[in-house]
């Protein structure tokens, strides 16, 4: 958010439920990026993610969602199991950490990703393979990532 010129932090315990109260009435909310879980594709602080409204039929497997899991905690991870209602969500930084949700806790799904002004749609080509491959390449992810790391810590110093 910025006020007068100047950007607004707002703790996400107050934003989160405001951007699920207006996807609920079916708008779109554009958020930056904050936290790591999604490397290598969704860098903090760097890219922007467009949230809305979705349909039960949307939350399919490689779906992105923005969801509050079992523990109450309110998180942005890609739907990598779905059994019934049930969904399992998993960042894409992640080796192993999964979390649990079911489709009444998802508070809206990513449309889009914008990196450096340019805009990916989840439903274009470029998003929908890199979503299966990333999926499908999770038994060595813990190397992609690895990689991804050390090439991100030499291009930031």
């Amino acid at each position: 958010m910025i006020d007068n010129g100047r950007k607004r932090i707002i703790p996400n315990e107050v934003l989160l439920p405001e951007v699920a109260r207006l996807i609920s009435e079916g708008h779109t909310v554009t958020l930056t990026v904050r936290g790591n879980s999604m490397n290598p594709f969704l860098v903090d602080r760097r890219d922007r993610i467009v949230l809305g409204p979705f349909t039960d039929n949307d939350l399919q497997l490689n779906t992105v969602v923005l969801a509050r899991d079992t523990n109450g905690r309110i998180v942005f991870h890609r739907i990598t199991r779905r059994n019934g209602k049930e969904l399992t969500l998993q960042g894409d930084g992640n080796i192993r950490i999964t979390e649990q949700t079911n489709v009444d806790d998802v508070m809206g799904i990513m449309i889009a990703a914008i990196r450096k002004e340019k805009e990916y749609p989840c439903n274009g080509r470029i998003w929908q393979r890199y979503s299966f491959w990333w999926l499908k390449l999770t038994p060595v992810r813990r190397w992609l990532l690895a990689i991804f790391r050390r090439i991100r810590r030499v291009t930031t110093q």
